[in-house]
C-alpha cells in the first residue's frame, strides 16, 4: 500500500509542536500572539491543502501574513472612516 499524506490541519499541528520551546520562551502577551498566529493558520488548512507545490510551513506562513493583513485593513478602514479618509497611511 502507498503511504498517506498528512492533512494540512496535521501538519500545522505538526509545526505548532515543533515550535513549543519557542513558545515557551516567549512573554506571556508574545505567547498569546503566537497562539493567534497558528490559529489563523488553522482556519486556513484548506486552501494550504491545495498549495502541495509549498513546503508546508510555507503554507503556514501565508495563512499568518493574510490574516495579519485583514486586520491591518479593517484598521485601514476603520482610520479612514473616523478621520473622513484624511489620514495619511503608505498605500497597500
Amino acid at each position: 500500500m502507498g503511504r498517506t499524506t498528512q492533512t494540512m490541519t496535521q501538519l500545522v499541528a505538526q509545526e505548532e509542536a515543533y515550535w513549543a520551546p519557542y513558545r515557551r520562551a516567549l512573554r506571556k502577551e508574545d505567547q498569546l500572539i503566537f497562539d493567534r498566529l497558528f490559529a489563523a493558520a488553522r482556519h486556513h488548512s484548506a486552501p494550504g491543502h491545495y498549495a502541495s507545490h509549498s513546503t508546508p510551513f510555507d503554507s503556514i506562513l501565508l495563512a499568518m501574513v493574510l490574516e495579519t493583513m485583514k486586520a491591518v485593513e479593517a484598521i485601514r478602514e476603520r482610520l479612514d472612516a473616523l478621520t473622513g479618509g484624511s489620514a495619511q497611511l503608505p498605500p497597500g
